[in-house]
């Protein structure tokens, strides 16, 4: 294709496209000469103390070339910016699926039976899995040596199991609620949630006499890899040589380390390249996802809906560990005042440890999470003030000039033109008749339906169908429709209210009748309107 000097408007094939269909693209899951496979055994338990790990079984195993616990590497720890990870776990295990052992064998299968025959003993300990528990006074210490951790926020937080803590503020909280007409409070929850790409992670790793090591892994950071492993391993970085790999899918979740480090030290005490592959149980139960948090709005606002103060609080799950975060802050939380004029506020964002699957990267961290909270938060101070949705926000987004809510100044902002067009774009007819009514009265028209007289049917059916033809919902639409019940009465009233609302003067797409599920035993009146 020739250089046009842009991409808009063009079909542009990806560079890696022709190898992926093709079947030539190299995924991290790779052979090589006398290569082994590595298995993990992992924490049945969230909050344990490990008491005693016995390998003789296994390493007697035939077929086992190398076994490894957390007293063959009692310092080693790692993390993409907070380095509070163990590779193998040292003395405690803080989560389900947490690396207490591995193995390297001649197939997967002895790699299995010889995870079998290691035996641990554990002394059960009480875990905490909500993260706001987690920050009490009387929760247990996860991470007594938290502040020896390199990479943690100073000065430490102060609170307890909670590694980040970080404020953003401006102008005068206190003062924005005194000058505030009505004030509105609301928390809301968001889920952990998987990357669920369609690769697993996968690494392949060669400790080579000479001292250079060779590394295959789908992992989208390799340089930052290569650091973490150096350090972790005491191995300069110019001896580690990694082999770039196609990626199987990443949505943020593929910048973490995962099993490489143990890799390493799996081919490093056998002497034969291992390959680790993690599967879909593993993914989920020791995976990287994003962090669940719960979010408390609380904002002031005049009675004409203008927003004088808004304070926020997020606290975010981080899991086990902080080791998969590329960033110890999620940053994300800065944007729980949104893109609005608010000319006193404060956010508060804590990140705490808890006994679930440590969190890490999915795309935009913490923004979804955050953007969900504000933008509902917005919806119902609307509801509860009697205000259009859409006017509200257009009443107080950022304009040129306007500083954020946390004091930053951008450039050509384009807020308010966004909002138009989403407005315009999203209240044409065919949105609001195929979405939003059989969303909100779907109910109600097919309980009416079912019981109408058919000319009463035929009727309100012969208007539709009038539409369908070609003619446009509008304001004199909601006339034709009195006296035809109740409910036929209630949708025209919307459209009429839309109509006044957004100007519609797009064409309406055909009415799909199977949105609105109507009954079987309705179907004859269907028939009515063909």
């Amino acid at each position: 294709m020739a250089a046009t000097g842009t991409a808009i408007g063009q079909s542009i094939t990806r560079g890696e496209g022709p190898d992926k269909v093709s079947g030539k693209a190299i995924y991290a899951d790779i052979s090589l000469p006398g290569m082994l496979w590595g298995r993990v055994l992992r924490s049945p338990y969230p909050y344990a103390r490990i008491v005693s790990v016995d390998t003789s079984q296994a390493v007697a195993l035939p077929g086992v070339h190398a076994v490894v616990t957390g007293q063959d590497m009692p310092d080693a720890k790692i993390g993409r910016r907070m380095v509070d990870m163990p590779i193998l776990a040292q003395g405690v295990v803080r989560f389900v699926g947490e690396k207490v052992a591995a193995v390297a064998a001649a197939d997967e299968d002895i790699a299995d039976e010889a995870l079998l025959l290691i035996e641990v003993v554990y002394e059960e300990l009480d875990p905490v899995y909500d993260a706001e528990e987690a920050m009490s006074d009387d929760a247990p210490d996860l991470h007594p040596e938290m502040e020896s951790y390199l990479g943690l926020p100073q000065p430490p937080s102060g609170i307890k199991n909670t590694f980040a803590h970080i404020t953003w503020e401006k102008g005068d909280i206190e003062q924005g609620f005194k000058e505030s007409d009505l004030i509105f409070e609301h928390s809301f929850s968001a889920q952990l949630m998987h990357q669920a790409y369609i690769e697993p992670h996968a690494c392949v790793v060669s400790a080579e006499e000479s001292g250079q090591v060779q590394i295959w892994a789908n992992n989208k950071d390799p340089y930052m890899l290569r650091d973490q492993l150096a350090s972790a391993w005491s191995v300069t970085a110019e001896n580690i040589v990694l082999h770039p790999s196609t990626i199987g899918g990443d949505f943020g979740g593929k910048g973490s380390f995962m099993d490489v480090p143990l890799c390493y030290y799996l081919s490093k005490r056998s002497g034969r390249p291992v390959k680790m592959v993690m599967d879909y149980i593993q993914e989920l139960m020791a995976g990287n996802p994003r962090h669940p948090a719960v979010m408390t709005i609380k904002t002031g606002v005049m009675k004409d809906g203008t927003i004088k103060a808004r304070q926020a609080r997020a606290v975010f799950d981080s899991g086990a560990y902080g080791a998969f975060k590329p960033t110890v802050y999620l940053r994300g939380a800065d944007h729980l005042c949104g893109v609005y004029k608010v000319p006193h506020a404060r956010i508060d964002s804590y990140t705490v440890y808890t006994n679930n699957v440590p969190r890490g990267h999915m795309r935009s961290p913490a923004k979804p999470q955050v953007v969900f909270a504000v933008e509902s938060h917005m919806d119902m101070i609307a509801q509860e003030l009697g205000l259009d949705a859409y006017e509200f926000r257009l009443k107080n987004v950022m304009r040129e000039g306007d500083a954020s809510p946390v004091g930053h100044h951008w450039q050509q902002i384009k807020a308010v033109e966004t909002l138009e067009a989403a407005a315009k774009a999203g209240a044409t007819r065919a949105m609001y008749v195929t979405l939003r009514l059989p969303l909100e009265i779907k109910d109600l028209f097919r309980e009416w339906l079912a019981d109408a007289s058919p000319d009463r049917a035929a009727r309100v059916m012969s208007l539709i169908r009038q539409t369908r033809g070609g003619r446009d919902y509008d304001a004199d639409w909601s006339q034709r429709m009195k006296g035809t019940g109740p409910v036929a009465e209630l949708i025209g009233a919307r459209f009429k209210a839309a109509v006044k609302r957004y100007g519609l003067d797009a064409p309406l797409r055909p009415l799909d009748e199977t949105q609105f599920r109507i009954p079987a035993d309705a179907r004859p009146q269907l028939e009515l309107f063909g």
